[in-house]
């Protein structure tokens, strides 16, 4: 009874210890109406993405909310061992309107490889925001380490174009973006 208490707790500890990436912020936008922040949201999705059909899962004017699912291609930048992590990250994206803000949050990233002509792959699983990587294989303590932090460097600079290219969207009105045609 003892030993599964104590393996009980152990788990417990390593659920609670891992926090999933996240990237979140709520950003006032003074006098803009949900309306048009909705709008361009929407507009968003469909120029950030090349199929916003495919991505975008809930789309509600009414509440104010957009909920998409894409991805980011993972490609290691070192060789060892590249065609068994090369694959989709795919996460989660949601932009909430109201009255003068809105907020994204971009999470939920998900690791989960092609794998090469042997079915040989390796899964990263939920990325969290943990150093090191939770479940290396035995012997490969090093080199998952090293790829669990290329993945979340190449996470990092995909989601800051794309924060960066949201904000930049979400603030345009239709003065700024005036076309002499």
């Amino acid at each position: 009874m003892k030993q599964i208490f104590t393996v009980l707790a152990a788990m417990s500890m390593v659920v609670f210890a891992q926090e999933q990436l996240t990237y979140t912020e709520v950003i006032e936008v003074d006098s803009v109406s949900q309306s048009y922040l909705y709008n361009r949201a929407k507009l968003w999705f469909a120029t950030a993405y090349n199929s916003s059909n495919d991505v975008l899962q809930i789309d509600n004017k009414e509440d104010g909310e957009l909920i998409g699912k894409a991805l980011v291609l993972y490609e290691q930048t070192f060789i060892s061992g590249s065609e068994q992590t090369k694959g989709p990250i795919n996460y989660t994206i949601k932009i909430f309107v109201k009255e003068g803000r809105y907020k994204y949050e971009i999470s939920d990233f998900i690791h989960n490889p092609y794998g090469n002509d042997y079915g040989n792959k390796q899964s990263f699983g939920v990325i969290t925001t943990d150093k090191e990587y939770s479940s290396p294989k035995w012997g490969q303590k090093k080199w998952c380490n090293r790829v669990w932090n290329d993945m979340k460097a190449q996470i990092e600079d995909n989601m800051n174009l794309l924060i960066t290219d949201l904000k930049e969207k979400m603030i345009e009105t239709t003065e700024t973006k005036k076309d002499d045609w």
